[in-house]
């Protein structure tokens, strides 16, 4: 019985050593934490022109943050009754061959309604392709909400796209939109931080 309960204890000793190790290794890269303004992130100019996205304006906010004290801040005006988006970008060059996952937080005020949700876009190659997520998250009201990508070979996340090493070594964009789809109606900001990638 004795050495029962000594094997049971160092599977679980192994276990728990395994699990610690894998944690561990999980290393992940901060690309935007708005700690020292906007960082190149803008409101795109085709966004303004559409009458299905209503942004309003971005700046800096530190009153609500994920990580640091800062985040950013992308006033929204949701009428309801439509589909209405709201959208931020970078354009900058990335090149993730290393990583396997790209994600970011949002948070929406407590007293917002729930039903908006929220997806990241990639802008990929020479061609400047449009990529979407293959699912939407859906936000909630006074929580922090990790919309996460996984960027591996074969990935499923991302529509009408083969996921492989040239996909994630020349990323063009990101884009991070906010959307109702006939519902809910709101208008007041929504908060987005934290923005990485992961191995």
């Amino acid at each position: 019985m004795k050495k029962i309960v000594v094997l049971a204890a160092i599977v679980c000793i192994l276990f728990a050593g395994t699990a610690i190790q894998a944690e561990e290794t999980t290393e992940s890269a901060v690309l935007f934490d708005f700690e020292s303004g906007l960082q190149g992130w803008d409101i795109p100019d085709w966004a303004y022109e559409k009458p299905d996205h209503v942004q309003q304006s971005i700046e800096v906010s530190d009153r609500f943050a994920s990580e640091g004290s800062q985040s950013l801040r992308m006033d929204v005006d949701f009428p309801g009754g439509k589909w209405t988006g709201g959208i931020v970008e970078i354009m900058q060059f990335f090149d993730w061959s290393d990583y396997d996952n790209v994600a970011c937080d949002i948070y929406l005020p407590a007293d917002a309604p729930e039903g908006l949700k929220a997806s990241m876009i990639l802008t990929v190659g020479d061609s400047w392709k449009w990529v979407e997520m293959s699912r939407s998250y859906e936000l909630k009201p006074g929580q922090w909400v990790t919309l996460s990508g996984d960027l591996r070979p074969g990935s499923i996340d991302w529509r009408r796209v083969q996921v492989d090493d040239s996909f994630r070594q020349d990323i063009r964009k990101i884009d991070v939109r906010v959307y109702s789809n006939n519902n809910p109606a709101y208008t007041g900001p929504v908060y987005i931080d934290n923005v990485r990638i992961e191995r």
